[in-house]
């Protein structure tokens, strides 16, 4: 018992230390300090979850910036919430789903392309789906506060404010306008140089999260479905592309999802580039065509 007393004496600023860091730790955890600041660049997830706090939806559809900037919520009074976020991906949403930081309670839709299944897709790298559990959170917030910092003392010592920027009104990204047939042909160029070897091999950690995916929802009474997004019609589908779209099509029919394919739907006047359309012509008559099929009861 005197050993005992005695180490707790020598060792009580320690463990005052630990519990202060470790207490920290869960209420920076908690609390998301960073992702709430005015005055840094707000991810997708960060800009949903200031529109939506408590992050509860019971319809939603699903996707990467093609979803954000092609679905109108609230347009024609279906009831699903747009939860598009930049270089979404199945794997995303199904870990967003299994680490609670959102919650689907009655329907969910994918809008997917080839890329939704792509494992070496470039992301964000603040979500915080992405954060390891023994991942401190200042660490794992580093490189935005490093670019706060920097930017912030760069800018005092030119004579001007501290803070650069604020974030309160930013919203997810959407596209006005086309690019000419120039650069669209350029853009879908790039496109297939950088992916244009890719194939199903390359998508097994995404296949993996969609069975996930598909017995979360069953576990939780969700009714899942998925629609291929429209793909302009001046574009072909390149066979990289159309393989892994096969062979996702395979997996979810053997999943009992439900698919409505739209890659060729939209007139290609509606588009802004290869899969972004048009947010002033295109995304109205592509969500008043795809809103009625959202609405149909399973």
């Amino acid at each position: 018992m005197r050993k005992t007393l005695d180490f707790l004496k020598r060792g009580g600023f320690l463990l005052l230390l630990a519990a202060v860091l470790l207490g920290g730790e869960a209420w920076m955890r908690a609390a998301d300090p960073v992702g709430h600041m005015t005055c840094i660049p707000r991810s997708d997830y960060e800009i949903i979850r200031r529109d939506y706090p408590d992050m509860t939806f019971e319809r939603a559809v699903f996707g990467s910036s093609a979803v954000t900037a092609s679905y109108i919520a609230g347009r024609n009074d279906t009831g699903y919430v747009n939860l598009g976020v930049d270089y979404g991906t199945v794997k995303d949403i199904t870990e967003m789903l299994e680490k609670g930081l959102v919650t689907v309670t009655d329907e969910l839709v994918l809008g997917l392309n080839n890329l939704s299944f792509l494992d070496s897709l470039p992301t964000n790298e603040t979500y915080p789906w992405h954060r390891e559990w023994y991942e401190p959170y200042l660490y794992f917030q580093r490189d935005r506060l490093y670019a706060l910092i920097t930017e912030g003392v760069d800018s005092v010592l030119r004579g001007g404010p501290f803070l650069l920027r604020d974030t309160s009104n930013q919203q997810r990204v959407v596209y006005r306008g086309a690019l000419t047939d120039e650069a669209l042909f350029e853009s879908w160029g790039s496109l297939v140089e950088r992916f244009g070897d890719t194939g199903p091999a390359d998508c097994a950690e995404n296949f993996a999260a969609l069975d996930r995916l598909a017995a979360w929802c069953g576990e939780h009474g969700v009714r899942l479905r998925a629609v291929w997004m429209p793909w302009n019609g001046k574009l072909e589908i390149y066979p990289a592309a159309q393989s892994i779209m096969d062979a996702a099509d395979e997996r979810m029919a053997a999943l009992g999802i439900e698919v409505l394919d739209a890659t060729r739907v939209v007139p290609e006047e509606y588009f802004f580039d290869t899969g972004h359309l048009n947010y002033d012509v295109g995304s109205p008559w592509f969500t008043d065509w795809l809103d009625p099929w959202l609405a149909e009861e399973g």
